[in-house]
């Protein structure tokens, strides 16, 4: 993308040029934006599985293989951010798919079981609020 803006930048005007190289700059900021996301996501991810984990409101496996796969993505948002491999490549995308497939796995787990009704979460605020 930067490429094909480097190329306009070079046929445009002194006018128009500022504002082409303002759109530069934002492109490569937003890339970095993209890296900081990826490690926010993984943090998210990782408290999410957590929780499902011990609350055994879906099977552990599942919860469990979320917090394995988030592993790989995080290295894949690591490797980009530092330059080492392209976030179009197919290593980055390979890096992905674990998540990205305990996600899809884990949606139509809740559409069609939904949570384990007898998890130890809901018995025990069930038992608090009767006693008060």
């Amino acid at each position: 993308m930067l490429g094909a803006l480097s190329q306009i930048y070079a046929q445009a005007g002194a006018l128009d040029a500022s504002n082409i190289q303002a759109l530069g700059t934002l492109l490569l900021e937003a890339k970095e934006i993209g890296s900081i996301l990826t490690i926010v996501f993984c943090l998210g991810a990782l408290i999410f599985n957590y929780l499902l984990y011990q609350t055994k409101l879906v099977p552990r496996w599942l919860s469990g293989w979320g917090l394995i796969a988030i592993v790989p993505y995080l290295a894949a948002g690591l490797l980009a951010m530092f330059g080492i491999i392209h976030a179009l490549s197919p290593i980055y995308a390979i890096l992905n798919l674990p998540l990205a497939l305990q996600e899809m796995v884990l949606a139509v787990w809740l559409i069609v079981r939904g949570f384990n009704s007898s998890a130890t979460v809901f018995r025990d605020a069930k038992t608090e609020l009767i006693a008060v």
